[in-house]
């Protein structure tokens, strides 16, 4: 009875399904690491201003955050630190996917392989101070590219024409731990090898596969 319910069901198409997918699915993995990394970098920037505004107001963790994060003054978005904390906003250029995108997988993702065995604390060093270098260039970049400073500090440790800070230098250490577990937990061997698995071929293992995932 059971087959011929899964018989009359209209059946799923799936292309290339009996072929490993094998260099193609690396490049299509690789872009969603990418992907990945600049919606969360957005994400948590947008977050990264509430908590900076709250912190602020906490003792002894407000030494944390004595940077003064700031927009190029043409653009009239700096106000955003006064707005009340109880109405979340935050702000964030869609430049940043890429730039979140770039510093994740281009330098998270090498020096995680490279200092593998290496303790956490020296990666996040490194981490901290590479994401430090590169913010300072890729603004100057944006810069260049854009006619306007998407971001400058304002601060007293503001170094590199503006565009970095080291009172900044904890949290980008922090980032880069952060990235890597994501890197790390998409490496895991179990997915890797879910991912890399043929895909069903006919309607009948489609639907085992849709009543495995329910």
């Amino acid at each position: 009875m059971e087959s011929q319910v899964v018989r009359s069901r209209r059946p799923v198409r799936i292309r290339r399904a009996d072929m490993k997918r094998g260099q193609r699915m690396k490049v299509a993995f690789a872009v969603f690491r990418f992907c990945l990394y600049g919606m969360v970098g957005i994400s948590s920037e947008v977050f990264f201003y509430n908590l900076v505004r709250i912190a602020r107001d906490v003792p002894l963790l407000g030494t944390l955050f004595q940077f003064q994060w700031q927009v190029d003054d043409r653009l009239g978005l700096n106000a955003i630190w006064d707005t009340p904390v109880v109405t979340a906003y935050g702000q964030c250029s869609l430049w940043m996917f890429l730039i979140y995108g770039v510093a994740c997988f281009f330098f998270v993702e090498p020096v995680y392989r490279w200092m593998l065995y290496q303790h956490a604390s020296l990666r996040a060093v490194v981490y901290g101070f590479g994401i430090l270098l590169f913010e300072a260039f890729s603004g100057v970049l944006l810069e260049r590219l854009t006619g306007y400073r998407i971001w400058y500090y304002a601060d007293a440790g503001a170094i590199l024409w503006q565009m970095t800070s080291l009172y900044i230098l904890p949290i980008w250490m922090v980032t880069g731990l952060i990235a890597e577990f994501i890197y790390r937990e998409l490496m895991d061997p179990d997915l890797l090898a879910a991912l890399e698995s043929p895909l069903p071929a006919t309607p009948e293992e489609t639907e085992a596969s849709f009543q495995l995932m329910r």
